[in-house]
């Protein structure tokens, strides 16, 4: 893999690229059975206290579990928690799984909670899949086909690719800035080396979004959502939306050091 530095020999563009260099922790999967409802995990059965209405659409169907991440099992990255369970559910009914174009803080479709403590009683996997049952006739649009476990590992992350995030540190958008930054008969291999070496691609908590399409937030106006809280991606172990495409969560900074998560933007996209 080239590096940044062969990438970009001048030092001002080196730093300007290297100054981006965050944490994330990039997640794998694998499959180990089934897990406990509180285990990390994509697909499956979590954890959901009795006190917590079960989720579900506005039709009255049930949301499907589509990642959990108990923190405890994880690597810290500030300002993620350091215990607790973070969950996510989106609506398999529904051809978009539960997105909504014109307002992706719209949690009819998905929701996300955190619970602090899991020491409350909670849904078990039999009364899980009894809220299911009544629709067993019906369309599911699956992203997780199975139960997965999730581990994660710390790893370094450069903003290489297009994204609101680019937009807002550089003032104008990725292949602009190569345009007026390199020469013109290098953009493209300038870009796919950058892309490669940022990895931005992948399941993470925090760090940088991928888009197969481009990134709505640029659309938006003012942004209060400007972190990647979860990325879910496509991949060999049975985690497929669309037509490979990725699933992103953001948040506020604000609204993630206070473990706040009802103003969640949700998008996912595909080629």
């Amino acid at each position: 893999m080239t590096s940044l530095r062969e990438i970009f020999p001048n030092d001002e563009q080196y730093q300007a690229f290297k100054q981006t260099e965050v944490e994330r922790i990039y997640l794998s999967f694998s499959r180990a059975g089934e897990n406990r409802l509180t285990t990390s995990k994509a697909g499956g059965f979590g954890y959901l206290p009795k006190t917590e209405a079960y989720p579900r659409n506005e039709q009255g169907k049930p949301l499907s579990l589509l990642a959990q991440l108990n923190f405890s099992e994880l690597p810290h990255i500030t300002p993620y928690p350091t215990k607790g369970l973070l969950a996510f559910y989106v609506d398999m009914y529904d051809d978009l799984i539960g997105l909504d174009f014109d307002e992706p803080t719209n949690q009819n479709g998905f929701r996300v909670f955190y619970f602090e403590n899991m020491d409350e009683e909670a849904y078990t996997k039999e009364e899980i899949q009894a809220f299911f049952a009544e629709y067993a006739d019906e369309e599911l649009y699956g992203v997780v086909n199975e139960e997965l476990k999730i581990r994660g590992e710390l790893e370094t992350q450069l903003l290489t690719s297009d994204s609101y995030n680019f937009v807002q540190i550089y003032g104008m958008n990725f292949y602009d800035y190569l345009e007026k930054h390199v020469d013109e008969d290098k953009v493209d291999d300038v870009a796919d080396a950058l892309f490669d070496l940022g990895s931005t691609g992948g399941s993470a908590l925090g760090g940088y979004p991928f888009f197969t399409q481009e990134d709505p937030r640029q659309y938006a106006g003012e942004v209060k959502q400007t972190e990647l809280l979860f990325q879910l991606d496509t991949n060999n172990k049975g985690i497929m939306w669309g037509d490979s495409g990725i699933g992103n969560f953001f948040i506020s900074k604000e609204d993630l050091e206070n473990k706040n998560f009802s103003n969640v933007w949700y998008n996912w996209d595909c080629y």
